[in-house]
C-alpha cells in the first residue's frame, strides 16, 4: 500500500479534514461501477459518509504524526434524529468532530464546503497544526490549499480515484490516491 505520510517530521501535529459528502458520493459511483462490492473493513452510510480503519490505525498517531483531531462535514436530508444518528456513527469511526450538516430539499447543503474551509484556515492561522490532510480533490479548494500553506503548514491530498484537479494537485505537498483502501 501506498504510505500515507512521506517525508513528515516524526510527531508532527496534524489535522484531517474530510469533505465527505463529496467522498461518500464518489465513493458510491466507484461501487455501482464496479458492481457494489464493498471492501472490508470499509464503513459506508450511503450518500453520508464512507471510511476505512485502515486511514486511521489507532486514535492517536497515523504513520508517526500526531493526530491532534478530525474532522468529517457532511449533510443529511431529515430531521434533527437523522442529524444526530449520522453524528454517532462518524463518531463510531473515530471522528472526534462530526460537523453534518441538514439537506435543504430545494438547494441542498452548501455548509459542508465553506465550513471546512473556515476551520482549516482558522486552524492553520492559530499554528493548530503543521501537517492538514484535505480529503477532497475539487479545484474549488486550490485558494484554501494556498492560504493554508502560507500559514506554514504543509497540506497533503487524499482523493478517490480520479476526484483530484490538476490545479490541486500541483498545489498539495503530497497526495494519495485512496481507491486502493476503499474500493
Amino acid at each position: 500500500m501506498t504510505a500515507l505520510y512521506p517525508f513528515v517530521i516524526e510527531g508532527a501535529r496534524t489535522m484531517v479534514f474530510v469533505d465527505g459528502e463529496n467522498l461518500a458520493i464518489r465513493y458510491g459511483n466507484a461501487l455501482k461501477q464496479s458492481g457494489g462490492a464493498a471492501k472490508a473493513g470499509v464503513a459506508h452510510l450511503p450518500g453520508v459518509a464512507v471510511w476505512s480503519q485502515q486511514l486511521s490505525p489507532n486514535s492517536n498517531t497515523l504513520s508517526g504524526t500526531r493526530v491532534i483531531r478530525k474532522y468529517y462535514y457532511t449533510s443529511v436530508q431529515g430531521d434533527t434524529s437523522t442529524v444526530q444518528n449520522a453524528e454517532d456513527w462518524l463518531k463510531n469511526q473515530g471522528f472526534e468532530a462530526p460537523r453534518v450538516f441538514k439537506k435543504n430539499k430545494m438547494k441542498g447543503s452548501k455548509q459542508v464546503d465553506i465550513s471546512l474551509a473556515t476551520d482549516m484556515l482558522l486552524y492553520a492561522s492559530r499554528m493548530h497544526y503543521q501537517i492538514a490532510v484535505l480529503v477532497a480533490g475539487d479545484e474549488d479548494y486550490v485558494p484554501l490549499v494556498r492560504a493554508v500553506k502560507a500559514e506554514g503548514a504543509r497540506v497533503h491530498i487524499w482523493f478517490l480515484q480520479d476526484g483530484l484537479s490538476r490545479q490541486l494537485r500541483h498545489e498539495a505537498d503530497y497526495f494519495v490516491d485512496l481507491t486502493e483502501y476503499l474500493l
